[in-house]
C-alpha cells in the first residue's frame, strides 16, 4: 500500500513531497536553531553572499533550506520524467531523495550544499540535453558554468567537474576536438570573476586561507556514527538492488536510458570516492550522493517483480529514516 502510493504518478503523489518534507522538518521549523556558520563546511563566497540576504532570522534560514530541499526533490523527479530513462514516470526519485536528506537532522539548516545542489541539477539537465545534439557547445558550456557556480557555493562540487568531459564522450557524437576546451571555459569564467573580485577587494589572501583550511580540517567523523551507518546500510541495500535492476534490463532499454544511467554511475563515483578518501568532506556530501542513488532506488521500486519484498523494504527505509531523525536530535 505504501509503495503504491509513493510511486503513483498523480497529483496526490506530487503533494507527497512537501507533505513528507513538513513531517521531517516540522520540529526545526517550529523551533529553528541559529545558523552556525562553523557547520557550513566547504562554504564559499557565494554562500556567504546568500547568508547576508537572509540576515539573522533563524526561521528564514531553516525555511529556505526546507524550500531548497523540496524544490530539488521536484527537480530530481522531473529530470527522470523528462528524459524517460526510468522504467516508469513517478515522483518517487524526489521522495527517496527528500527522505534520505531529511533523515539527517544536521542537514536541517541553510547549508551551502542545498543551494549548490540546485545548480548541480541544472547542470545535469544541460548534460542530459546534449544527447545526440548536432551542436552541443552551448549546452556543454552551460553545464560547466552552472557547475562552477555550485562550486563557488560549496567547494566539494569541484569533484564533479570531470563529469562534463565524461558526458562529452558518453552522450555526444560531435568529434570536434575544440569541444573539449568548452568545459574549461565554462567552468573557468565564474572562477575568474571571483578571482578578479577578490583581488580588487584585497580579500584573496583570506579566501586562499579559508580554502586551505577546508582542505586540512577533519570533518569525516560522521562515517563512524552508528545512526548514519544504519541509514547508509538500508539506502545502500536499496541502491544495490536498483543497480542490479538496471543491469538486468540494460540491453533492453533505450540507448539514451543506458547512457543516462552511465552518467548516474559516474556521478556516484565522483562524489563517493572523495567523500571516503578526504577527511575534510563532511556529512553534507550525502545530499550530492543521494542524487544518483535516488534514481537507482526508483528503478528498483518501480519494477513489477517481488512486490511484497519491495513493500517491506520501503517500510524499513521509511521507519529507519524516521528513527535516525529522532535519534540525531
Amino acid at each position: 500500500m505504501l509503495l503504491r502510493i509513493l510511486k503513483s504518478n498523480s497529483l496526490l503523489s506530487s503533494l507527497l513531497i512537501p507533505v513528507i518534507g513538513l513531517v521531517f522538518w516540522w520540529h526545526n521549523l517550529q523551533s529553528p536553531m541559529p545558523l552556525d556558520l562553523s557547520r557550513a563546511n566547504g562554504a564559499m563566497p557565494l554562500y556567504y553572499l546568500a547568508c547576508h540576504f537572509i540576515g539573522n532570522s533563524n526561521f528564514w534560514q531553516v525555511f529556505l533550506a526546507f524550500l531548497l530541499v523540496v524544490l530539488n526533490s521536484f527537480f530530481l523527479s522531473q529530470l527522470g520524467s523528462a528524459y524517460i530513462f526510468l522504467n516508469k514516470r513517478s515522483y518517487i526519485p524526489g521522495i527517496v531523495y527528500l527522505i534520505t536528506v531529511s533523515a539527517l537532522d544536521t542537514l536541517h539548516s541553510f547549508l551551502p550544499v542545498h543551494l549548490a545542489t540546485s545548480f548541480i541539477l541544472i547542470s545535469i539537465y544541460f548534460i542530459f540535453d546534449t544527447f545526440h545534439r548536432k551542436i552541443a557547445i552551448s549546452h556543454t558550456f552551460n553545464a560547466s558554468f552552472f557547475l562552477a557556480i555550485g562550486s563557488l557555493i560549496y567547494l566539494p562540487v569541484i569533484a564533479l567537474f570531470p563529469l562534463i568531459w565524461i558526458s562529452i564522450f558518453v552522450l555526444q557524437k560531435d568529434d570536434n576536438w575544440r569541444l573539449l576546451a568548452i568545459p574549461v571555459l565554462g567552468f573557468g569564467i565564474p572562477w575568474l570573476f571571483m578571482g578578479v573580485y577578490s583581488f580588487l577587494t584585497e580579500s584573496y589572501r583570506l579566501l586562499g586561507k579559508e580554502m586551505v583550511e577546508m582542505l586540512w580540517t577533519r570533518h569525516n567523523e560522521y562515517l563512524l556514527e552508528p545512526y548514519f551507518l544504519l541509514l547508509t546500510a538500508i539506502v545502500s541495500l536499496l541502491a544495490l538492488l536498483g543497480s542490479l535492476s538496471v543491469l538486468g534490463v540494460f540491453q533492453m532499454i533505450k540507448v539514451s536510458s543506458r547512457k543516462y544511467f552511465i552518467i548516474c554511475y559516474w556521478i556516484l563515483g565522483l562524489v563517493t570516492i572523495p567523500a571516503l578518501l578526504f577527511v575534510t568532506i563532511s556529512i553534507e556530501i550525502v545530499a550530492l550522493s543521494s542524487i544518483p542513488v535516488a534514481y537507482f532506488i526508483s528503478q528498483y521500486l518501480n519494477s513489477d517483480n517481488h512486490t511484497l519484498l519491495k513493500e517491506i523494504l520501503t517500510w524499513i527505509f521509511v521507519l529507519i529514516s524516521v528513527f535516525v531523525l529522532i535519534m540525531y536530535r
